[in-house]
């Protein structure tokens, strides 16, 4: 293999996978998994969502895999090449979807960084008032943007080097080291006094949980927003894979490894939370303070008062820290790819993404409330650009798709027609009810529920999300038109070779 093949995309199987499973492994698996699985009936949303990673999440990163490496193009390029010009839009929102994710995505990041070099001095001083005015320090202000830029600037650096001295490397490096610090707090927290309780409610399941549409509403909210369907970080992956290397295999491999992260954060977390809270009451309320609540206050605290808390807490933080950066890589190049697409070079692509999200992260970084609005409204974004893929499939041919590009000769694990089921009814039924179920459920949240300006209204989701489409199908043209190449008509049978803009 000489050395322009090498630069061509991932130099090896276990180089594409670790890097598959730090697109999806994200600080929601370590911190928001096993609070919803101490709310949501413990075993009962467990099994819930065990099932529907294989029902709905592994079907459509098989099929982002697919669209990515038969176009060898970005989102946008990737849906005018498979299913027409006039769809380019529904590519360039997944993109843009990923890309305003980025940007607060990182702030998140530098709270994880923060509070990794904090936790060296201990949080034994502090009281629970304490904890909170601290949270507020750092996730507000000039400091945190400070902090921010920082790290999308390493983000941006990565991202910058050719695909295998860059992303690929963080992902062989920093996927691992997120495990070895989870099974080393995974030890310590098993070994906590009182933590059997935390272990007995992970594996609790009662009909009573287990039937119950909340849980499965949870459980598919967690899978949705964690192995990364509708993301597009797959199919942007995709273009940097080997003409003949395994898809349907591969990408099993990412969701059990993103379900392992999971696991892992679960068995860190709750044992943790039941063994240090004083009751399996004070727990459950734990667990009910939200995401930061519960890692940056209510863990911070039980951290303070364990013995080697600090060492825990350093260690807990960092695997936060790695979970958040290898997965902000994968967005960032969301957006990069298609911009390399028309003809720009990696790095020239690299800066202007890292300006965008320097200015809408900026914000974010200011001000809480500003990401908490961000957050809310393109994580709803990102369930229409899964049933953009569903449309995708349906459009193309489920049937052509499973036959011609995922049973290829080189495929390890034949994928069945139960794969067509999922994509074209399972998946989008239920990714639909669940955009209705939480459209239903922030009508309750505001009586005013219809206005744009509050944080995490009806109104503000829809508002932004329309004028966003709006101006894609204003200039779905010139989307279409950037993209010169069509790759997937070059070859009469299997995937195209990684083209040139690519090949860097």
């Amino acid at each position: 293999m000489d050395k322009k093949e090498k630069a061509q995309g991932f130099s090896s199987r276990w180089g594409l996978v670790l890097t598959l499973v730090g697109a999806s492994v994200g600080t929601g698996n370590v911190w928001r998994f096993p609070r919803m699985v101490a709310l949501k009936g413990g075993g009962s949303f467990v099994l819930a969502w065990t099932i529907l990673l294989f029902a709905v999440s592994i079907p459509i990163i098989i099929a982002e895999m697919v669209i990515g490496r038969a176009t060898r193009h970005g989102a946008a390029g990737a849906f005018k090449d498979f299913i027409g010009k006039k769809y380019s839009w529904m590519g360039a929102f997944m993109a843009a979807t990923t890309v305003a994710i980025t940007a607060y995505y990182t702030v998140v990041m530098g709270w994880c960084l923060q509070y990794a070099v904090i936790s060296l001095k201990g949080f034994g001083g502090y009281d629970t008032k304490g904890l909170e005015n601290l949270f507020a320090n750092i996730s507000n202000g000039w400091t945190d943007v400070a902090v921010f830029v920082g790290v999308l600037l390493l983000t941006a650096v990565i991202v910058a080097q050719e695909i295998s001295k860059g992303t690929e490397m963080i992902g062989k490096y920093l996927t691992p080291c997120l495990y070895v610090v989870l099974i080393i707090l995974v030890v310590r927290a098993l070994t906590l006094p009182g933590a059997v309780e935390g272990v007995k409610h992970y594996f609790q399941i009662s009909p009573e949980t287990f039937f119950n549409v909340d849980t499965w509403m949870a459980a598919l909210s967690q899978s949705a927003w964690s192995v990364g369907p509708g993301f597009g970080l797959v199919l942007t992956m995709g273009v940097y894979t080997k003409a003949k290397s395994d898809v349907a295999l591969n990408e099993f491999m990412q969701g059990l490894g993103d379900n392992s992260s999971a696991v892992l954060a679960g068995f860190v977390v709750l044992p943790a939370l039941f063994a240090l809270a004083p009751s399996v009451e004070a727990a459950r309320t734990i667990a009910e303070s939200g995401n930061y609540g519960l890692t940056f206050i209510a863990l911070t605290q039980l951290f303070g008062d364990m013995p080697g808390g600090s060492i825990i807490a350093f260690l807990f933080f960092m695997s936060l820290f790695f979970a958040a950066l290898t997965a902000n890589v994968i967005f960032f190049s969301t957006g990069v790819v298609p911009l390399m697409d028309a003809k720009m070079s990696r790095k020239k692509a690299t800066t202007i993404i890292f300006f965008i999200t320097l200015v809408l992260g900026s914000f974010s970084a200011y001000s809480i409330d500003v990401l908490n609005n961000q957050d809310w409204v393109w994580g709803m974004a990102l369930l229409i650009g899964t049933v953009f893929t569903c449309f995708a499939i349906w459009k193309f041919g489920a049937e052509k798709m499973r036959t011609k590009y995922i049973n290829t000769p080189e495929n390890e694990l034949y994928i069945g027609k139960w794969w067509n089921v999922s994509v074209l009814f399972i998946t989008p039924v239920l990714i639909i009810a669940m955009f209705i179920w939480w459209t239903i459920e922030s009508v309750g949240w505001h009586e005013d529920w219809w206005n744009p300006l509050l944080i995490d209204s009806t109104g503000t989701f829809v508002f932004q999300i329309l004028v966003l489409i709006g101006l894609l199908l204003v200039f779905n043209k010139k989307i279409s038109q950037s993209v010169k190449n069509n790759y997937i008509d070059s070859v009469s049978e299997g995937y195209p070779e990684i083209p040139e803009e690519h090949q860097g």
